[in-house]
């Protein structure tokens, strides 16, 4: 069983996850450094355009104005936001591998202060796969929770626990 109490395997799909995460972040990141002083809302009319979507259709337009309002120098913010946002999650993907507590209660601290964010989603418009995100959150962290034997703290001289 992948949530069991002995096996880490559940632990290795937090550390891909946190992986995926940092990687999606870190190349969004680079992306919009990469456009420079670039209106966004004239480089999305343009690819619309050569990818034949509607641009007058209602909803584009709302998209086009919403990305309008960000200019060159919040773009710039934006991305090494995200650029440090993916980072962190890189090194906490390697401190959950490495066992190190210090990693284990960041990803409890940082998926418990979503949680309440997600239940005002799910209030305010409920879809299944925000349902299965936070039921997925809860059991990250109820998983962490009960299985504090895996991790070990850094002044520790034990070594994690293994599958035998």
């Amino acid at each position: 069983m992948i949530i069991s109490r002995r096996s880490p395997l559940f632990l290795k799909y937090i550390i891909l996850e946190r992986i995926a995460k940092g990687m999606l972040a870190f190349l969004m990141g680079l992306g919009g450094l990469s456009l420079g002083p670039v209106r966004l809302n004239h480089l999305l009319y343009h690819w619309a355009q050569n990818f034949n979507i509607d641009v007058d259709n209602a909803w584009v337009g709302q998209v086009f104005r919403k990305i309008g309002l960000i200019g060159p120098n919040m773009l710039i913010i934006i991305s090494v936001g995200g650029i440090a946002y993916g980072l962190l999650n890189f090194t906490v993907a390697w401190g959950l591998h490495r066992r190190y507590r210090w990693a284990e209660y960041m990803t409890i601290l940082e998926i418990s202060a979503l949680i309440p964010l997600e239940v005002y989603a799910m209030h305010s418009h409920f879809s299944t796969w925000r349902l299965a995100a936070f039921i997925l959150n809860i059991i990250i962290v109820i998983y962490l929770l009960r299985n504090r034997q895996l991790f070990h703290g850094i002044h520790e001289k034990t070594e994690p626990v293994t599958e035998a």
